[in-house]
């Protein structure tokens, strides 16, 4: 990956993350790690994105499937 992408990749996901954020904060149940997952980043991903451990992602995102059926 050149240096002018990467830069891109690293802007559109501080974008992605901000616009996460404010999702969550207007409706309770909207975790974001359930959006992050909903968007199609995968859960290695979704833990970098937002600084937490892989395993609780993982839980919260399998929780939250479990939770829609």
């Amino acid at each position: 990956m050149d240096k002018n992408t990467s830069e891109l990749v690293k802007y559109t996901k501080a974008l992605l993350l901000l616009e996460v954020y404010q999702l969550s904060k207007t409706d309770d149940s909207a975790k974001p790690e359930i959006l992050l997952a909903r968007a199609g980043l995968s859960v290695k991903e979704i833990a970098e994105l937002l600084g937490k451990n892989l395993a609780a992602v993982a839980k919260t995102i399998q929780r939250a499937g479990k939770g829609s059926k």
